[in-house]
């Protein structure tokens, strides 16, 4: 809902003059209260004599007013209206309202020009009111010489006929025999019609009579029909408190539907939201782990050059034996380093606390027993070391 829509059909309220102020704030939130109210307004402004249902205490009547609103403005007015909308009662069911209102101010609005054009007119214009029987006369004498001219020209084209008919007539000689005899049938006719009439007016008593029995035994059965259907009012059905209590139930059984559902929504969401969460965490491990093994592999690199470095220093010095057994260790520690294995976090949350429980353990062994070797190696290069220093003391001596 745009606030064009809404700043236009409070202003459109307003001019058509509703009982309450109405302000663009109130359909921020759901107003069934309000929007039922000015549906009812509008709705008898278009129509007084409208039958609507007027109630919206429960969801039932709230349903059927809505429902009965909308055949209406669909019968009356061809306005389609959204039920679903209405029934939100929020912004989106002023855009409905809005159809109503819209039609009804653009109604006031042509009767205004048209009472001012009216007005204008009667300024500018004479005074006809004096003329009014004059035109009403003139209207009927046109009526008449249109119909007179018609028979007319019916009878004149008639004449062809009529004229020989008219010859013949004259110039045959009457009988008077013939003449009275049907002067006499005329007579004889309008007699039994007298008669007939007559006899209609002595029956009028009578038929009378019949028919106000016939109306009083209406009335009788009518007012018993009435008496028996309030006793079939008062008598209540025997499946109607069964009735009841399933409605009671049904209504207690949709309340749970709905809590259930509700929770099942949100612990779905509040699944998904702690699996991306452990996913990203299990990411951010992984980086961590990747960097300190390669810091770890850097750090090994390092020592390697400084084993070599110091073979080398020895070999300047002349000790050939103890070059021999360095190089034997940088060796094994080579073959060490290139055996271990790399140790990474699992999907498991316990196999990866127990595998990251200390930074230090990040790689595992293949052979048993290099660590042994390569503490011996370790004790060798001390003895080698001090040998070397040993003898250069000696030597510088």
């Amino acid at each position: 809902m745009s606030y064009r829509d809404l700043r236009n059909f409070t202003e459109m309220i307003r001019s058509l003059g509703f009982i309450r102020m109405v302000s663009m704030e109130n359909f921020r939130t759901p107003n069934f209260n309000l929007v039922a109210d000015i549906l009812i307004w509008l709705i008898k402004r278009f129509d007084p004599e409208a039958n609507i249902h007027e109630v919206y205490t429960s969801e039932q009547d709230r349903v059927l007013l809505i429902r009965s609103a909308a055949e209406f403005m669909a019968l009356r007015a061809n306005l389609i209206l959204n039920t679903k909308r209405l029934y939100q009662a929020d912004g989106f069911s002023v855009k409905e309202l809005l159809k109503i209102t819209n039609l009804l101010y653009q109604a006031q609005k042509a009767n205004i020009d048209d009472e001012q054009s009216l007005n204008r007119i009667a300024t500018d214009m004479i005074d006809i009111n004096s003329h009014i029987e004059e035109l009403k006369s003139s209207r009927q004498l046109a009526t008449q010489v249109t119909t007179k001219g018609a028979t007319i020209y019916e009878s004149l084209g008639k004449e062809v006929e009529l004229k020989e008919e008219r010859y013949q007539s004259v110039n045959n000689f009457l009988e008077f025999s013939k003449v009275e005899k049907a002067l006499k049938e005329t007579i004889f006719s309008s007699k039994q019609n007298i008669e007939n009439t007559k006899g209609f007016i002595e029956n009028v008593a009578a038929t009378e009579s019949s028919l106000d029995s016939k109306i009083e035994k209406k009335k009788s059965e009518l007012e018993r029909n009435q008496k028996r259907l309030q006793t079939l009012k008062k008598v209540r059905p025997a499946f109607l408190e069964e009735f009841e209590k399933l409605e009671v139930e049904l209504q207690m059984l949709y309340k749970d539907y709905i809590n259930r559902t509700r929770c099942l929504s949100y612990l779905e969401q509040a699944q998904e939201e702690n699996a991306t969460a452990e996913q990203e965490r299990m990411f951010k491990r992984q980086r961590e782990t990747r960097k300190m093994m390669e810091e770890l592999q850097l750090e090994d690199a390092r020592k390697l050059m400084e084993d070599d470095e110091s073979l080398d220093v020895l070999a300047d010095n002349g000790t050939q034996k103890a070059v021999g057994r360095l190089r034997t260790a940088t060796a094994s520690r080579a073959r060490l380093t290139t055996g271990r294995k790399r140790v990474y976090g699992g999907m498991n949350a316990e196999e990866d606390s127990n595998s990251l429980d200390s930074d230090s353990e990040f790689f595992l062994d293949d052979v048993d027993g290099e660590d042994s070797s390569i503490l011996g190696s370790n004790d060798d290069l001390k003895g080698i070391a001090s040998e070397s220093k040993s003898e250069q003391s000696d030597d510088d001596f």
